[in-house]
């Protein structure tokens, strides 16, 4: 499963530098939240890649200026992406919040989206969570974490509800 996000995510950028046929044509990067070269961009090694989002039209023109005409590519690294739903869960959930000032990171949480385990090779469902697709949050006990879902070894359960599937 990893190897085939790393194969996406490198055929992606490549298609991306095959369509931008002259300096004109190529689209705005941002790489965590901010403006890129699309040299920076090539040398981004895959799966260092948590995210990408492609947004174009009136709104990315509106936002970056005629440069963005062809589009603008956004990117997380996983590190950032990471950032950014911890502090999104911290904000949402009061109980998130004080476990993980209890624990000073999340290295020994197991996170799980609508009732799917995360593993190391599939963060992607975490790294998409925003505010528009999280619905709610709830902290299970290491022992309720073997029972439901058999895993042992972790502090805490994060069961996350989102809209996303």
């Amino acid at each position: 499963m990893k190897k085939a996000r790393i194969l996406l995510c490198s055929l992606l950028l490549t298609t991306l530098g095959a369509l931008a046929q002259s300096e004109e044509d190529v689209p705005v990067y941002v790489i965590d939240s901010v403006l890129a070269s699309p040299a920076l961009m090539e040398n981004l090694a895959p799966d260092q890649i948590g995210l990408i989002t492609i947004a174009h039209g009136k709104k990315a023109v509106l936002k970056y200026g005629s440069q963005a005409a062809n589009g603008v590519v956004y990117v997380e690294t996983k590190p950032f992406a990471r950032k950014r739903v911890r502090r999104l869960l911290s904000a949402a959930a009061p109980a998130y919040d004080s476990l993980l000032q209890r624990y000073g990171s999340d290295s020994t949480f197991q996170y799980i989206v609508n009732d799917v385990p995360i593993t190391p090779t599939d963060e992607t469902r975490l790294m998409t969570l925003d505010q528009r697709t999280f619905v709610s949050l709830e902290i299970i006990s290491p022992k309720v974490l073997e029972e439901i879902y058999h895993i042992k070894n972790r502090q805490a359960g994060v069961r996350i509800v989102s809209t996303e599937k």
